[in-house]
């Protein structure tokens, strides 16, 4: 078994909590009546907004650079007349915006924010008029406005927001970690996109996903196990489900285990292990590392359970697209260790 020395134990710890924090769901008064749209994983996810947002601007591919917040993507963009530091999230479904600087905001409608370590309150719902990264733009947009202090803290950066899955609804994005670049692309009339870099159009793995409630789902199998992971770049570590891990956790190596309490003083195991065999649709990936907890809370929000959160120590090992239009997911591998 691998061991872990005190300063090491003590970032793993730190890491947790902030994992933790930043995993959560919000619901407003109409909850009840849809609560399949109120719910996130990895992310900030609050009641939806009827309708995807409609991109313009005169390109045909952005190349965006790509900041780095520990496993965080950070991206600049502009809202409104304030420039700063967003983190790219398909763990959110639209923009959520940071009430350190949004809390004047003129307020729609109120939310309820919580997640598998507890609840809080405080969160709303605002109009912002316009919105744009680089030549992308959009014009009257609603965001979710909730703490994100979380992340500033812990990552030592400020934090305007996140980016969720909806504002790239009509659109394809490639994301390159190798070479922290962000590419932002129109598809054609048939949904096709031209690669900017040559070797991403032979990838290892060309997959379609599911896309429900906001949400990327990739089928995949955690040694033999079959199961649907959600995608989700906000996560800065894979997950699984504490209830889906039972029949798992004999074929794996377990580094640590912790004890965490959240909100209200509920306490909670989180288990730290290793693996080897994770197979995203018909490709193999190797020494892989996942956090076991228990994600019941927000999979009650979700009419299914949640099984498991593919995160950066996944999409970390290559660079990938996402193509919304056509519903397909490719990565070209750099590392499959």
């Amino acid at each position: 078994m691998i061991r872990f020395n005190r300063c090491q134990m003590h970032r793993l710890y730190i890491s947790l909590l902030l994992l933790l924090s930043v995993l959560y769901w919000s619901k407003g008064a109409c909850a009840d009546k849809v609560p399949h749209n109120n719910i996130a994983i990895g992310g900030v996810r609050i009641k939806t907004i009827p309708y995807d947002p409609v991109p313009y601007g005169d390109f045909t591919t952005l190349t965006v650079p790509i900041k780095r917040a520990g496993n965080l993507i950070i991206i600049e963009a502009q809202i409104d007349s304030l420039e700063g530091n967003f983190v790219l999230d398909t763990g959110a479904p639209y923009l959520v915006l940071n009430e350190t600087y949004f809390r004047d905001a003129p307020r729609i409608a109120e939310r309820e924010a919580g997640g598998i370590n507890g609840a809080s309150s405080g969160a709303f719902t605002t109009a912002i008029k316009s919105f744009s990264i680089l030549d992308l733009h959009y014009s009257r947009l609603s965001a979710d406005v909730t703490d994100l202090s979380s992340i500033e803290n812990g990552r030592h950066i400020k934090i305007l927001g996140l980016l969720g899955t909806r504002l790239f609804s009509k659109l394809a994005i490639t994301i390159d970690l190798f070479h922290n670049v962000l590419y932002i692309q129109k598809p054609d009339r048939d949904g096709n996109i031209q690669h900017t870099l040559p070797l991403l159009d032979h990838p290892q793995l060309k997959m379609p996903f599911k896309y429900l409630s906001d949400v990327i789902y990739l089928k995949g199998a955690i040694n033999d196990k079959a199961m649907w992971f959600a995608f989700d770049t906000g996560a800065e570590v894979n997950l699984l489900d504490y209830s889906h891990s039972k029949k798992l956790i004999s074929s794996m190596e377990v580094i640590n285990r912790a004890k965490l309490t959240g909100v209200g003083g509920s306490r909670f195991e989180v288990i730290n292990a290793r693996f080897d065999k994770l197979m995203i649709g018909d490709q193999f990936f190797y020494r892989n590392r996942i956090l076991i907890t228990n994600l019941e809370k927000m999979g009650n929000f979700y009419d299914q359970s949640v099984e498991g959160i593919l995160g950066y120590d996944f999409f970390v090992r290559g660079a990938f697209t996402i193509n919304f239009v056509k519903k397909e997911f490719e990565i070209y591998i750099y590392n499959n260790q």
